[in-house]
């Protein structure tokens, strides 16, 4: 008699089949597990090992069933946060080989511990980050009198047996004027957000990323190749980045701009990663909350970690 493990167990009926795919489930992430039913004994037997069997029954709580076998849902177990301060220490892993670790690294707890988490920061700049794309609107439609079109009744007034008409522009007619169109006004869609709340939104956003243990740390991505092959399979092997890998966010800093490097980035970072789905490139300079939130994983380089950590040290409440 096989027996389940001793967690936290729901019955589920025989006649519901779930998907191990499914996402949008109330039971997914789940285990399932398939225990054996008791084969019916015999009554002397039943008798005899009726009072040993009784408390390994009440614990499965499995019917007794003949050529029968019981399904169990076993729900996740929650993942627990570490505290704080030995959250900060983080292992850095190798360009090479991700499973791989080169060494940890000690997180400055102004930047990347920031405990509890403001969620209305986040909130207000990711809004400004969007307005500010979304920009200054200038449109402006024709009306009757500026589209191109003669003034002449296009039909008799009368006896067609169809609509009356006076010309060709009307706004209901193909070709014709916009109906309460835009006049040509400029709309201002920016807002306004001081630049220290922005930085308290990237202090916030990376404490979040390293409180979900979302954030990976790696000693640096000077490829010696360009190929796109090559760089998908490296993050392919942890699960990352391409066509059914986590959306990922890669962050690289070069202190200066050298012949092989763009915007502070490698030049061979910038070729090969262009082709791969779920991963985009940022310098530190440009890393933003709304992209962190974004994407799942966020990937940082030593030198990129040195850079924000100098220029977002003296951010405070």
């Amino acid at each position: 008699m096989s027996t389940a493990p001793n967690m936290k167990k729901i019955q589920l009926p025989p006649n519901l089949k779930i998907d191990p795919k499914t996402k949008n489930s109330a039971f997914s992430p789940f285990k399932i597990l398939k225990v054996d039913a008791v084969p019916l004994q015999n009554e002397e037997e039943d008798t005899i090992e009726e009072e040993e069997n009784e408390e390994s029954s009440e614990e499965l709580d499995i019917d007794e069933e003949e050529d029968d076998e019981v399904v169990w849902f076993v729900p996740p177990q929650p993942t627990l946060v570490v505290p704080l301060p030995g959250r900060l220490n983080v292992a850095v892993l190798d360009k090479s080989d991700l499973l791989t670790e080169a060494g940890s690294i000690h997180l400055s707890a102004n930047v990347f511990g920031q405990d509890p988490i403001r969620v209305d920061i986040l909130k207000r700049v990711v809004q400004y980050q969007r307005d500010k794309k979304r920009g200054r609107r200038k449109a402006k439609s024709k009306t009757i009198s500026e589209v191109s079109g003669s003034g002449r009744k296009v039909r008799a007034q009368k006896g067609g047996g169809i609509a009356r008409a006076g010309h060709s522009r009307p706004a209901h007619w193909r070709g014709g004027a916009r109906a309460h169109g835009p006049k040509g006004n400029i709309q201002d869609y920016t807002t306004k957000l001081n630049k220290h709340v922005r930085k308290l939104g990237l202090v916030n956003a990376l404490s979040q990323k390293l409180k979900e243990g979302n954030l990976i740390l790696i000693n640096d991505m000077m490829l010696e190749s360009h190929r796109t092959n090559e760089l998908s399979k490296l993050f392919q092997s942890v699960g990352l980045a391409g066509k059914t890998g986590t959306p990922t966010l890669l962050v690289d800093w070069l202190e200066e701009e050298k012949e092989q490097s763009v915007s502070h980035l490698p030049v061979n970072l910038v070729v090969a990663s262009g082709n791969i789905p779920r991963l985009k490139i940022l310098s530190q300079g440009y890393l933003n909350v709304f992209d962190i939130i974004k994407y799942e994983k966020l990937i940082m380089t030593l030198s990129a970690v040195t850079a924000l950590e100098e220029r977002l040290e003296g951010v405070t409440y």
